[in-house]
């Protein structure tokens, strides 16, 4: 007979097995899945950990090259021509001078080993409208995984380096030295700036922000001593004056014009220093002036084709006045289109139309009103904000740009000279640095801040014939700073004989603005280092904010005032395949 428990026994133990097999296949199985899971997670975990490391040091290395490229501009603040620091790069470095910036080199970033190169380089053409350098920096990530795997992750981008018009025109009055609003007569309708203590009377207005900074060539913090008035958005609306900026809120609510007064004023003292950049070198200017076919002209008639270098009003082809030019719109407009360039002085008085810039190689005489054929307006308050900014973006503009000084009214006058001499000479005017440039217009590497002291330079000087009952030009006679190389008869001659009431402009240059006015507007923005300027009863300065850099009817490359270094923008950007 059969045993059927042993029979049984031999039946199970095999499917026992079988299945203890099979556990162990899915069981091992599992387990291979899950370690390469965890190893494919930990490689994946790397590599984007390995991109992140990369981007970030290309994001380091971004604000490193700015920064010093800044630092550049501060000790060189020169125009057009700053992007030159770009010229000279290698794979490793780039810069010029003393401000090379060195491309880090096998940086630990989030413990990963990261090297950032500069593989490329663009730069736009001397005297091109836009002026940029384009960079095309790589950085490579390398890491391993947890599971000892090699990770490597490489990413490119091309920034662009660029220069924009400077944020000092974002101010109504912009002094690179001391500030003063006194004499309670003063009124600003936009914000105002001094890269130096700033002085206040308590009876002016500032119908916006006023800063100051410190200075160390002056030895100062950046104080505001005294206070200011300014208007609520009512009282400003009630003024009725629509040359000043416009407001934000507008009457819709809306906030159209983020640069715009909001009713509010506020006084920050101890800021930093907001770079002035001089005017340099100005033969970009003219390869741009060219570039551009921009002109002046008067009745049809050419009178600066791009740039001029005529004969001045003496008429003498060798004569001390070579390059300067008179510009009379009282009869007739002068019509300016675009950037040109005077390499002597520019007197000028009138009409203006059109938009466009005149740099001048020496000083600006604005001897009599100067306005706006077709001004720009802001209501106030404004139901139609969008289409106030069609508007004006096709009104007048004019910007007056001088590597000496603007001389405003008409300085033969003895009584003018009473009036400014103590604003325009030590102890009021302290000794100063200059561009370089500046050294073939009598300005030194520093400067004694004595703007009645001869420059080296000579004028020309007229003569009275009795027979003809004429003036000619004669000898050539020494000159100082605030006078023009025309002469004091040509001035005289030309200067109104009523005091300034008026001046439409964007006034700039490197050194000072001085002069008398009467009770004044001022419609555009005064950027210079020294401010002498002598009112009579009241003067307004109306900053246009079309000058804004946020503005949305800002005026871009159409004047081409000067320019001051712009935040980087990437243009492209890719990963880069090994």
């Amino acid at each position: 007979m059969n045993d059927m428990s042993k029979r049984n026994a031999g039946f199970v133990l095999p499917v026992v097995m079988a299945c203890l097999l099979v556990v162990g296949i899915i069981a091992g199985g599992a387990l291979q899945y899950i370690l390469n899971g965890t190893r494919s997670a930990g490689v994946f975990i790397t590599d984007s950990r390995c991109r992140l490391s990369a981007q970030s040091a290309l994001d380091r290395e971004k604000v490193e090259i700015f920064r010093d490229f800044k630092a550049y501009f501060a000790a060189y603040p020169t125009t057009w021509n700053n992007l030159s620091w770009f010229d000279s790069y290698t794979s490793q470095s780039i810069g010029v001078g003393n401000y090379a910036s060195r491309l880090m080199q096998n940086q630990p970033v989030d413990g990963c080993d990261v090297t950032v190169t500069l593989t490329g380089i663009e730069r736009s053409t001397s005297g091109a409208i836009r002026q940029f350098a384009r960079l095309i920096l790589r950085a490579t990530a390398t890491c391993k995984s947890p599971s000892g795997i090699v990770v490597s992750k490489t990413v490119e981008e091309t920034v662009e380096y660029a220069l924009r018009r400077s944020s000092v025109f974002d101010y109504a009055y912009f002094i690179n030295n001391y500030g003063w609003f006194m004499g309670g007569g003063v009124t600003a309708n936009g914000d105002v700036r001094a890269n130096g203590n700033l002085y206040l009377d308590g009876q002016s207005w500032i119908n916006g922000s006023a800063l100051a900074a410190a200075n160390s060539d002056l030895g100062v913090p950046g104080a505001i001593s005294g206070s200011a008035r300014h208007r609520s958005l009512p009282q400003y609306w009630s003024e009725n004056n629509p040359r000043a900026r416009p407001t934000s809120p507008t009457s819709a609510g809306g906030d159209v014009w983020e640069m715009g007064y909001d009713g509010t004023d506020e006084l920050s003292p101890y800021q930093e220093a907001l770079e002035m950049p001089f005017l340099g070198d100005l033969e970009d200017y003219r390869q741009i002036a060219y570039n551009a076919g921009a002109t002046i002209k008067q009745g049809g008639a050419v009178l600066v084709d791009g740039c001029y270098n005529g004969a001045g009003p003496s008429g003498l082809a060798k004569g001390a006045d070579k390059g300067c030019i008179v510009l009379d719109g009282t009869s007739k407009p002068i019509e300016i289109d675009g950037p040109v360039v005077v390499d002597g002085d520019v007197i000028i008085k009138g009409t203006v139309s059109g938009q466009g810039a005149i740099y001048s190689g020496r000083n600006i005489y604005i001897v009599g009103d100067l306005t706006y054929k077709d001004p720009p307006a802001w209501s106030k308050p404004d139901t139609k904000p969008t289409q106030t900014v069609k508007k004006n973006g096709t009104s007048d503009m004019l910007g007056l740009a001088a590597k000496g000084n603007i001389v405003i009214g008409n300085y033969t006058d003895p009584e003018w000279m009473k009036s400014v001499r103590d604003y325009i000479t030590p102890p009021f005017v302290k000794p100063y640095a200059c561009d370089p440039t500046d050294a073939c217009i009598g300005y030194e590497t520093t400067f004694s801040g004595d703007y009645t002291a001869k420059d080296s330079g000579g004028k020309v000087e007229y003569v009275y014939d009795n027979k003809s009952n004429k003036w000619f030009p004669s000898a050539k006679t020494d000159r100082r700073y605030y006078e023009s190389a025309a002469g004091n008869y040509v001035i005289d001659k030309n200067a109104q004989k009523t005091a300034i009431s008026q001046i439409d402009a964007v006034l700039y240059n490197n050194h000072a603005t001085m002069g008398t006015i009467g009770k004044c507007e001022i419609n555009g923005a005064l950027i210079c280092r020294d401010e002498g300027i002598i009112y009579n009863s009241t003067v307004n300065f109306n900053w246009d904010i079309r000058l804004g850099s946020t503005s949305p009817d800002g005026m871009d490359f159409f004047i081409y005032l000067p320019m001051s270094p712009a935040t980087p923008r990437v243009v492209s950007w890719q990963e880069v395949l090994p």
